[in-house]
């Protein structure tokens, strides 16, 4: 699978990316505090999804990897890169500290996301007086072992959304894409593939309504 390097202007500020696959379904993947978009190749991530018929696209965060500084709020910089982008809506994957660039467009802009995965991201307790705002399907997924995230921000994520699921990677660290990226890439992979189900793409779930089939915790073993 090639992917793909290209760096784009984001309001006057470059901003690196890389991509896979071409595909009008999305994936967009945002990095921890101490990775960049590079983080997502190494773990092979961005060739599962490409591979899968998917268009994966991993951001380098404003002042990140390759991109340049902004002066703009971390929670009003997501948006402009999606519309550089040309991304109408995507699955939104936020690891760690880029949970406070995600969550401001979770909530004011849930028609650009077809779904959320929560890799252990920061922000849950900030912003958990509206989390049941989030209709799309929403997914914790957190390692055993996580030291920075505590799982009860995982509980509090699933049982505030009316479509959350938490799923546990055993022995998994804070950065459990890291420490397990095969378990890790193939429990993204089953989630993406649920969001983009119904009309509007390979699937988009536009009604709203929750989907009991994610509605639970699931330890893998």
């Amino acid at each position: 699978m090639n992917i793909e390097s290209h760096v784009i202007p984001v309001e006057g500020k470059a901003v690196h990316f890389l991509s896979a696959g071409a595909s009008a379904d999305t994936i967009v993947l945002l990095h921890g505090k101490s990775f960049s978009a590079d983080t997502w190749r190494k773990t092979g991530t961005i060739t599962a999804l490409g591979e899968a018929g998917f268009r994966a696209v991993a951001v380098d965060l404003p002042g990140y990897g390759q991109s340049a500084p902004s002066e703009k709020r971390e929670d009003r910089i997501l948006g402009p890169i999606l519309d550089a982008l040309e991304i109408k809506a995507a699955v939104i994957v936020a690891a760690s500290f880029s949970g406070w660039y995600a969550f401001p467009l979770l909530l004011e802009r849930p028609d650009r996301v077809r779904g959320f995965v929560s890799a252990a991201s920061r922000g849950i307790r900030k912003y958990q007086a509206y989390l049941q705002r989030l209709t799309f399907p929403v997914l914790a997924l957190w390692g055993e072992k996580d030291d920075l995230v505590p799982m009860e921000n995982a509980d509090l994520l699933t049982a505030s959304v009316p479509n959350g699921r938490k799923i546990v990677i055993p022995g998994g660290t804070h950065a459990s894409y890291l420490s397990d990226p095969e378990r890790f890439n193939q429990v993204l992979l089953e989630f993406v593939t649920t969001c983009f189900i119904g009309p509007g793409g390979a699937g988009t779930q536009s009604s709203g309504k929750p989907n009991a089939d994610l509605s639970t915790e699931t330890r893998m073993s």
